[in-house]
């Protein structure tokens, strides 16, 4: 692979020869505009790679032990990041994240040369983030995806040693050929939350502590304000949002005839979606403030769905997550749900197929729905983050060509724009056992390459960790038939 400096050098000469202009690019080939682009992404990754190791000197130099002698200050900036933002044109977010990758790299390059050129010398223990660390100049992850990684994973404690956070890190550095830096920090706080619990209620109180509503009104007349919720009652609001706005804003097309009255009428109301959502919502504050103290609702509440295992459930351990956004709950929280709005079974088999929920008629039951959130998460398609309550489900054998049955197994979550995409331009997706894979067509690749379908579930995610450290620790059991001497 060669030296990053090396690496920087090849990969600037490839883009300088592509060409000085828009118009150097207007007659390339789809596969050459792509290599080009892909060339460009090579060069900023090294160049990303350069400017954190200089801000994690300018970072060291700018020390708040020097006060004023520092680096920063002497030029005129209170912080590093500061001065990092002003020099490179980045974000005051990405200045911040070029800084604290810039930590990780010095903090790990002088461990590891301390140990390496003075081995008589008691040095101190690897930092936990060096698989991060090696990952960045490695070029296997960017800048924004190290911070995520960072960020998600928090830092060491009693209950989470440096050395599980380590190995933490060195799981998602593998996910990160696959995962944007928002999916990598989402998947980071999942992995933070399995490792301990504990931390999970705590964080659920700060965040229900925080919440706030302001209203104001501006000089015109008009009133303005702003909230913030905590993921649960936020995933409430935004159910809410969705039964008032979803069609508009790429919602599924196939639903229930009692249904279809409803759904016609968002689509074809002649407001604006965020009139519409405006509109909606000050309506159910009139209705909620006329409401008979007295009257009993429920009939149709917009649901937040949460999912969790039974044994968690009746354990008490473990945490759960809700399905539209995959933000970990505790079990408290969660037996608070169930006991307003109950529980739904859904049983999973070895390959992680939903045996519970089968039915065979076109369109896919509510039920099934509810099997195919949990099993998939939201839409399958890479790199897609839309939620289960914004797919359709597509019929793997389709029903009409193929003559395919509505069964759960042959069925995945798709968000309507894949789906189109999926249907009009020639891709297909096939089950092999419990393994769903994306095959593009030959205009894609000639080939046709296939893509491996990951599950977006977290509560799949988790049981499936539990299943293989369950595995691992069987295989790892002395066996019965072992003498003492073995």
């Amino acid at each position: 692979m060669g030296t990053p400096a090396a690496t920087l050098l090849r990969t600037a000469d490839t883009v300088a020869r592509l060409g000085d202009s828009p118009a150097a690019f207007a007659p390339l080939p789809k596969q050459d505009l792509l290599d080009a682009l892909h060339a460009i992404a090579d060069l900023r990754q090294c160049c990303d790679t350069f400017s954190a190791w200089i801000a994690g000197e300018l970072n060291r130099r700018s020390s708040t032990d020097l006060g004023s002698a520092g680096l920063a200050q002497q030029e005129g900036y209170r912080t590093p990041q500061a001065m990092v933002e002003a020099i490179t044109g980045t974000t005051k977010g990405g200045a911040v994240s070029i800084v604290e990758v810039g930590k990780m790299l010095a903090e790990t390059d002088a461990v590891e040369t301390l140990k390496r050129e003075h081995p008589e010398l008691p040095a101190p223990p690897t930092p936990w983030h060096a698989p991060i660390a090696h990952a960045v100049t490695d070029g296997k992850v960017s800048i924004a995806q190290a911070d995520a990684i960072r960020a998600g994973l928090g830092l060491p404690t009693d209950a989470v040693p440096a050395e599980a956070l380590s190995e933490a890190a060195v799981e998602l550095v593998e996910d990160a050929a696959t995962l944007t830096a928002a999916q990598l920090h989402r998947r980071a706080r999942q992995l933070r939350d399995d490792l301990d619990d504990t931390e999970l209620a705590d964080r659920e109180k700060a965040q229900l502590e925080q919440q706030h509503l302001k209203a104001w009104k501006r000089p015109d007349g008009m009133v303005e304000g702003k909230f913030l919720y905590a993921p649960e009652p936020g995933a409430f609001l935004l159910s809410v949002l969705d039964e008032l706005t979803n069609p508009r804003r790429g919602g599924p097309r196939f639903v229930k005839e009692e249904d279809r009255e409803r759904i016609d009428a968002i689509l074809n109301d002649p407001r604006p979606t965020e009139r519409l959502a405006a509109d909606g919502f000050l309506e159910l504050l009139r209705i909620g403030a006329d409401a008979d103290p007295g009257q009993v609702y429920g009939s149709r509440r917009p649901a937040v769905r949460v999912i969790v295992t039974k044994e968690s459930l009746d354990s008490g351990e473990g945490h759960g997550s809700i399905q539209d956004t995959g933000e970990a709950v505790s079990i408290g929280t969660i037996r608070r749900e169930v006991c307003s709005t109950g529980t739904v079974a859904v049983v999973l088999d070895d390959n992680g197929q939903c045996v519970n929920v089968g039915r065979e008629q076109r369109l896919f039951t509510s039920r099934q729905r509810i099997g195919l959130a949990v099993r998939d998460g939201g839409c399958m398609w890479p790199g897609c983050d839309r939620p289960p309550s914004w797919c359709e489900a597509h019929h793997i054998n389709q029903w009409k060509r193929d003559h395919g049955k509505t069964d759960i197994a042959d069925g995945v979550l798709l968000c309507k724009h894949h789906h189109l995409l999926l249907h009009n331009n020639g891709w297909d997706i096939r089950r092999t056992g419990g393994q769903y894979t994306l095959l593009p067509p030959r205009s894609v690749s000639p080939t046709r390459e296939p893509r491996h379908l990951a599950t977006k579930s977290r509560a799949v995610q988790d049981w499936n960790a539990r299943r293989h450290r369950l595995r691992d620790r069987t295989l790892a059991r002395p066996s019965d038939s072992a003498s003492p001497g073995d």
